[in-house]
């Protein structure tokens, strides 16, 4: 079967014209076109319809193939353009090519047409798609900008001031945006609450589904001081939303700076750690229920309360930085966490925080970063 195809052919012999379209028919095209020979004309038929391709003959009485270069780059439009001429000097031949004319043929050699339009019209869908593939990353790379700006607006500026308690927190995204986050929300009774939480996943949607929990838990808990109580009802609502692939892990403590305690709830969450002054593990904080939005009336209770001395040091993290890998694939661990924290205890929670996340940088010899990391470090001064 013939192929299409829409040609706008500059040139001032009818003859010369079916010769082309002659010998375009011989190599299986079915061509539709327009012969112009003026500017005027030419820049009528490229605004009055589309077109596969440009032939042109290189000098006529009114017009020239130079000229038509120049008209068809003025229109911004990328279509193939083949000089057919009876004589053309080498110095003309590639003053055109520079000028972007993809190749020319001699009118004695009509042979080599069909193999150049089709070699031209293969190089124009390419580059087709490439511009289509580069516009999309374009558009891609804006929407992560502006996702990003919005995420970014919705983690803490400061650190909260809460005597005893000395609190850093920090999260840093493997991509634009992250799944990971931490907040502090104030809760009744002068406590706080803190909250680390890890969105299944990367990228908008899970930066979506992250600011939809944040939501949810600050709406919470400012009617509610129980976190179990407050989990649940996160749970619930977050269900409604998500499908099967997309979960959070969360764990949310209060700490209440009266009685100088904590207690939390966790939802999956990777184990967080209450150091003593002497550095010694005073409290496993494991998870007390299954991640968020996956059975969506799953409740969540408080584990007891744990008091905090002078000295401790809480650590709530994402897995990213214990999973964090070294270029040897070894992981770096919770044993390197307690270590960088035991090393940095008699400094401030931001210290001990930015110690930590030096330590996975170095650990992992600055290569790629494959998840979020986020920390929240609370010490307690007195």
């Amino acid at each position: 079967m013939s192929k299409p195809l829409r040609i706008l052919i500059v040139e001032d012999s009818e003859d010369d014209t079916l010769l082309l379209l002659y010998e375009l028919q011989r190599g299986d095209y079915n061509p539709t076109f327009e012969r112009v020979d003026s500017p005027a004309a030419m820049s009528a038929a490229l605004d009055g319809r589309g077109w596969d391709l440009v032939v042109a003959d290189f000098s006529m009485p009114r017009f020239n193939a130079l000229a038509a270069l120049e008209l068809l780059r003025k229109k911004g439009l990328d279509l193939p353009f083949i000089i057919v001429s009876g004589t053309i000097g080498e110095e003309l031949a590639v003053a055109a090519m520079k000028d972007g004319a993809q190749d020319y043929i001699m009118k004695g050699n009509l042979r080599r047409l069909v193999p150049a339009v089709e070699r031209e019209l293969r190089e124009a869908a390419g580059r087709r798609e490439r511009k289509r593939a580069e516009d999309k990353l374009r558009e891609t790379q804006e929407q992560f900008r502006v996702a990003h700006e919005i995420q970014q607006r919705l983690f803490p500026k400061t650190s909260p001031q809460l005597l005893p308690f000395d609190i850093a927190g920090a999260t840093y995204p493997a991509e634009a945006t992250g799944g990971d986050y931490f907040d502090y929300v104030p809760m009744a009774d002068d406590c706080l609450g803190i909250v680390v939480a890890d969105v299944a996943g990367h990228g908008v949607g899970p930066a979506l589904l992250m600011a939809e929990t944040r939501a949810y838990l600050r709406t919470l808990a400012m009617n509610a001081t129980d976190v179990g109580e407050i989990l649940t009802g996160t749970n619930r609502l977050l269900a409604e939303d998500v499908d099967f692939e997309r979960f959070v892990t969360l764990i949310l403590a209060r700490l209440d700076p009266l009685s100088q305690s904590l207690v939390y709830t966790s939802a999956g969450h990777p184990s967080g750690y209450v150091l003593d002054a002497s550095g010694n593990v005073k409290a496993l904080l494991k998870h007390t229920g299954v991640p968020l939005g996956i059975p969506p009336r799953a409740p969540y209770a408080a584990a007891p309360a744990i008091p905090l001395s002078a000295g401790d040091i809480v650590l709530l993290l994402t897995d990213g930085i214990e999973e964090t890998s070294s270029p040897e694939d070894d992981f770096f661990g919770v044993q390197r966490i307690l270590d960088v924290a035991r090393v940095h205890s008699k400094g401030p929670a931001r210290e001990i925080l930015e110690a930590l996340c030096d330590g996975v940088r170095d650990f992992s010899q600055n290569q790629p970063q494959l998840d979020d990391l986020t920390a929240v470090i609370i010490k307690v001064n007195r």
